[in-house]
């Protein structure tokens, strides 16, 4: 008894670790992804295609890309380059095995930093796409982002009737998903009641941006020509530049952006006011196409909330 009791489970053991024999397929399911520096914990998957009758096992190493490439254990953690997928686990025709990765967020500013993935072995299994690039973007330069939420909007609004000066608050979103070509490129704005023109006008307007790391400034252009206000089918409102010609000896509409510069202090520390340029070259108008109707706005800045 004690004999077949040691046959039977040295079958078993044998069963656990038996080998896939099946044809099927492995390999990343993407060449390439971008993460955040401060994500934290992520999987990147691999793909396993067609029905086993065993066990699956992947070994992985990681390579740093470029001069200023991604260091494993400095940057980033791996929790295990070598992996096994049980048959028993799924009877299914597709699989995924996960590489559990962690990022490290150095807290510095620096260029984004990429690695490479490589499958260099599967047992079980044909290899299909044995790399994928992984790019750490860098969270401590991304002020992108760090524009989103609410600022104080100041500025001094003419008409016919005089000028005030007005404080609203302007809200400033943008896209997330880092795939979107308005990412780190352009912010929306809004803001209610930004104008009385008869009717208080809400606005939405979008800024383009910059930033450079090695500098560390950027730029923060609001968009003229763009449809900002309207109320009812026939009263629609633009900005517009008005830039002053010295031959005509007056103010020419454009549409450049009005554009200001913007830095981080001392401490890298992001700023809590800008301020953009007013002087007799150039000032900002809410126009109404058509019907001629303008209110000049300048000695513009906005602080965050």
């Amino acid at each position: 008894m004690a004999l077949l009791m040691a046959l039977f489970m040295v079958a078993c053991s044998d069963d656990d670790d038996a080998i896939n024999t099946n044809q099927i397929t492995l390999g990343f399911e993407k060449e390439a992804i971008v993460v955040k520096e401060n994500v934290g914990y992520f999987n990147v998957p691999i793909k396993i295609a067609g029905y086993r009758n065993g066990n699956v096992k992947v070994n992985v190493v990681a390579t740093p890309v470029g001069e200023n490439g991604a260091v494993e254990d400095v940057n980033y953690m791996i929790t295990d380059k070598s992996l096994q997928l049980l048959s028993e686990n799924d009877t299914t025709d597709n699989a995924t095995l996960n590489i559990q990765i962690k990022t490290i967020d150095d807290q510095e500013i620096n260029e984004n930093r990429s690695f490479n993935l490589e499958i260099t072995s599967a047992e079980g299994a044909t290899i299909t796409t044995k790399n994928i690039q992984i790019t750490l973007r860098d969270n401590d330069a991304a002020f992108y982002e760090k524009f989103f939420g609410k600022w104080t909007l100041k500025y001094t609004v003419e008409g016919a009737s005089g000028a005030e000066v007005v404080e609203k608050t302007m809200v400033i979103s943008g896209p997330t998903d880092e795939d979107d070509p308005d990412y780190n490129n352009v912010l929306t704005a809004t803001c209610a009641g930004m104008f009385n023109v008869g009717i208080s006008l809400d606005a939405s307007f979008r800024f383009n941006y910059t930033f450079d790391v090695a500098t560390k400034k950027g730029t923060l252009g609001l968009i003229m020509g763009d449809l900002v206000a309207s109320y009812g089918s026939s009263y629609k409102w633009t900005f517009v530049n008005f830039v002053y010609d010295a031959e005509k000896g007056d103010y020419v509409g454009g549409y450049e952006d009005y554009l200001t510069d913007w830095s981080l202090d001392e401490n890298d520390a992001f700023p809590t006011t800008i301020t953009f340029p007013t002087d007799e070259v150039m000032h900002m108008a809410l126009y109404q196409p058509g019907g001629g109707a303008w209110r000049y706005v300048y000695n513009v800045s906005m602080t965050k909330q």
